[in-house]
């Protein structure tokens, strides 16, 4: 194909499309991948591998084995960061109009940089934890900057990420005189590839004696790999860009796996698709994509020291794109579950995030666990709605152990009647709780009448046991629901048909039955983003509950 008097060949084409897409939809998978690799380190270091580490891995799983097999495909295809540096490179050819050329011995010693700073990260930043790191990051200025779809948060990244900002604009200005700058030189997960690419068995092959004299594929090279003196390309740099492919003007270069010659478009479908495939498989297999709920699966007891009143509360947190919400479920004193009642953060950034922050929180039950790298601030975002919440939580155990204490405070316990004897004396009834004291042994004792005991506030006998259906109006239709009232109190809520969205409606009746279980009453509040659904589901169990009153 030609563009004005330039040929492109159709591998270059598809090529370019994939970035884009990959670029708009996830432009996170390297960090997430990092992330993964961080994780695993410190669960080995720290002696703690388990299967909790397998949501962390999930980017890990869809990648490396693909690359290990054949080369690094995700970065010369998929990467976000790296595609962002080659559309800088490719707008900046067409300001200047000569290429600017890096020195051969120069860029060779330049590219061990990037080992290095994978060294500095996994001793400092990993291993030491210091906490500077976390303000050094171009990678969270690439989200807050650059991500589709989303307004550039500046002012933020000026204010809490200057110096992030400062090595973020330094890599677009790199970009600009050296293709694949970052790639070549500075990313730490480029260095991983590049050792995990070592076993490859797919391989980019040119005869050199067949070669001319030309040296285009070298020119060409988007890693600046001197391609020239090469029979086989076992260079742990090249990432499977194809450009060498595409501009040989005597097609003698060719991409082998086990020897065997492959057409470069198939086998960058097939690596690209496997990658892709693997990464929304694992993620559904593990129950993570979309998720919104993370529940304890622990056996519980209550705990002798209470420190929260059972029930359903909603927190508020701050996120990278403004307030989320969570809703937390507490029984027998301990955080059962965490679901997500709404979030403006970018989908993947807050679905990476959620699944492993909560399920640490219900594990560890505290909101002091470590954030997901690459989503921090999502990450923390969690963390204080959850915080919230339990704050609520707290606040109403205070306040139910104060009405119990009003209502019991003044009651005692009767004295004990004397018996047979002369001048006995009676028994004391108890004040403020203490145990009246015992009559004196005399004759003709006399009995002294019990103190009068106020009954404690509850809603047993409020309801009638048994099975009520209710009906209410939901967005689309009639929803109707069976609530089950025993010993006076209503025990469950269960859906029996609506015709609302599956999803607005199963995110409205999970929070919403859990409040109504725990409150005692219909009147709880909406499930933002689901408010029809969640109307109808309170007019049904109002509707239900009113047959079931006492």
């Amino acid at each position: 194909m030609k563009i004005g008097n330039k040929k492109i060949s159709i591998t270059q084409i598809i090529r370019l499309l994939v970035q884009i897409t990959f670029f708009v939809f996830l432009p996170a998978l390297f960090i997430q991948a990092l992330n993964g690799i961080k994780q695993i380190y410190l669960a080995v270091v720290g002696q703690t591998v388990s299967s909790a580490l397998l949501p962390q891995m999930v980017e890990l799983i869809a990648l490396i084995p693909i690359t290990i097999l054949l080369g690094r495909f995700f970065c010369g295809w998929m990467c976000g960061f790296g595609s962002f540096t080659d559309f800088i490179y490719i707008i900046s050819g067409k300001l200047f109009k000569r290429k600017f050329k890096i020195d051969q011995d120069a860029d060779a010693v330049l590219k061990y940089v990037k080992y290095i700073l994978l060294a500095v990260l996994v001793v400092f930043a990993w291993s030491l934890n210091l906490s500077i790191f976390n303000s050094l990051s171009p990678w969270d200025v690439f989200g807050m900057t650059v991500i589709v779809g989303n307004v550039p948060d500046l002012g933020f990244v000026i204010t809490n990420l200057l110096i992030a900002f400062i090595f973020f604009i330094l890599i677009i200005i790199g970009s600009v005189f050296a293709e694949r700058f970052f790639c070549r030189y500075l990313c730490p997960m480029g260095a991983i590839f590049a050792i995990s690419s070592k076993l490859r068995i797919g391989k980019i092959r040119k005869p050199t004696d067949k070669c001319g004299k030309c040296r285009v594929c070298t020119k060409n090279c988007t890693m600046g790999i001197p391609l020239y003196k090469m029979n086989v390309v076992n260079s742990a740099e090249c990432i499977n860009c194809m450009k060498c492919i595409s501009v040989c003007p005597r097609h003698n270069i060719s991409y082998t796996v086990a020897k065997k010659d492959v057409q470069p478009l198939i086998v960058s479908a097939v690596a690209v698709a496997v990658m892709t495939g693997s990464y929304y498989t694992t993620y559904a297999a593990m129950g993570l994509s979309g998720s919104d709920t993370s529940t304890s699966q622990q056996s519980q007891t209550a705990a002798p020291n209470q420190l929260y009143q059972d029930g359903t509360y909603e927190g508020t947190g701050s996120g990278f794109r403004g307030t989320l919400k969570v809703s937390v479920t507490v029984a027998n004193d301990k955080i059962m579950s965490i679901t997500t009642v709404s979030y403006r953060d970018d989908k993947q950034y807050y679905d990476h995030a959620f699944p492993s922050v909560s399920k640490k929180i219900v594990s560890s039950q505290t909101t002091a666990v470590d954030s997901v790298a690459g989503a921090t601030y999502s990450s923390k975002g969690i963390m204080a709605a959850v915080e919230n919440a339990l704050v609520q939580a707290k606040t109403a155990l205070t306040t139910a152990n104060q009405a119990v204490s009003a209502e019991t405070g003044t009651t005692g316990t009767a004295g004990t009647t004397g018996t047979t004897g002369t001048t006995g004396t009676t028994g004391t009834a108890g004040t403020a709780g203490t145990t009246g004291t015992a009559g004196t042994t005399g004759t003709t004792g006399t009995t002294t009448p019990a103190a009068t005991t106020a009954p404690a506030a509850t809603t047993a006998g409020q309801y009638k046991d048994g099975t009520y259906a209710g009906t209410g109006a939901g967005f689309r239709g009639t929803i109707k629901v069976s609530v089950v009232v025993a010993g006076g109190k209503i025990t469950s809520v269960t859906s029996v048909s609506y015709k609302d969205d599956q999803q607005y409606f199963n995110r409205a009746f999970s929070t919403i039955s859990k409040s109504v279980v725990s409150k005692q009453v219909s009147s709880v509040d909406t499930v933002s983003g689901a408010t029809y659904s969640s109307k109808g589901i309170i007019q049904a169990v109002g509707d239900a509950l009113s047959t079931a009153k006492n």
